[in-house]
């Protein structure tokens, strides 16, 4: 008996852990990026894997995005061949947060967290 209670606690109690997501709060919302090197972009992080986004000059692209772990990678569509993903620390934010980025090759960035689109 005591052999089933542990095995019952054990099942529902991890089936009903459930993972929150990191993004829910980005989705709908834009992240401003400033590099110090390129100006800055808007980039707008979707649910369900994907993102857009526009650079000061009006240009834009597109990508997925996806956790690995305890980080977020962005790889974009139309990346060189061999391109390494921007991978960061996949953390929870507000609406009004900054935080700080570096880029694959080693630039430090800042990113903000704004309402809407």
């Amino acid at each position: 008996m005591r052999l089933i209670l542990t095995v019952l606690v054990a099942v529902f109690g991890f089936a009903g852990v459930a993972q929150a997501d990191p993004f829910a709060n980005f989705y709908g919302n834009t992240v401003t990026v400033t590099n110090p090197n390129d100006g800055e972009r808007k980039v707008l992080i979707d649910e369900g894997g994907t993102y857009t986004q526009v650079t000061s000059d009006g240009t834009s692209a597109s990508g997925k995005w996806a956790i690995d772990g305890d980080n977020a990678c962005f790889t974009q569509d139309a990346a060189e061949a061999g391109a390494a993903p921007y991978c960061t620390a996949a953390t929870a934010r507000n609406v009004g947060d900054s935080w700080d980025l570096t880029t694959p090759d080693g630039v430090g960035e800042k990113a903000m967290l704004s309402a809407g689109r």
